[in-house]
C-alpha cells in the first residue's frame, strides 16, 4: 500500500520537499540545505524550523548576569520603605 505523500517548501532554501503520511511536530530534513525542519500545519502541509532542545549549547550562549556573586543585603531595601 502506498503512503500518501504531500509537499511542502524548505523555509531556507525553498526546495520542494515531499512528506509521506505528514503529522503535527514531524521532524525532517532538507535534502538540499540539511536544515531540520517541523511539519507545522496539515492543510495546506507547511514546515517551519525545527526548534533545537539540545541543551549541549549552553555555554555558547550570552547571558546577561553578574558574575561578581554579590550576596543580596536586605539591610539596603530597609531605607526605602515608607
Amino acid at each position: 500500500m502506498a503512503h500518501k505523500s504531500d509537499v511542502a517548501y524548505c523555509p531556507e532554501c525553498d526546495a520542494k520537499i515531499n512528506v509521506k503520511s505528514p503529522k503535527l511536530g514531524q521532524i525532517v530534513t532538507c535534502r538540499v540545505c540539511d536544515t531540520r525542519l517541523e511539519v507545522v500545519d496539515l492543510k495546506p502541509l507547511e514546515l517551519d524550523w525545527a526548534f533545537e532542545d539540545d541543551y549541549d549549547d549552553l555555554d555558547d550562549l550570552d547571558f546577561d548576569y553578574d558574575d561578581d556573586n554579590e550576596e543580596y543585603d536586605e539591610d539596603e531595601d530597609e531605607e526605602y520603605d515608607d
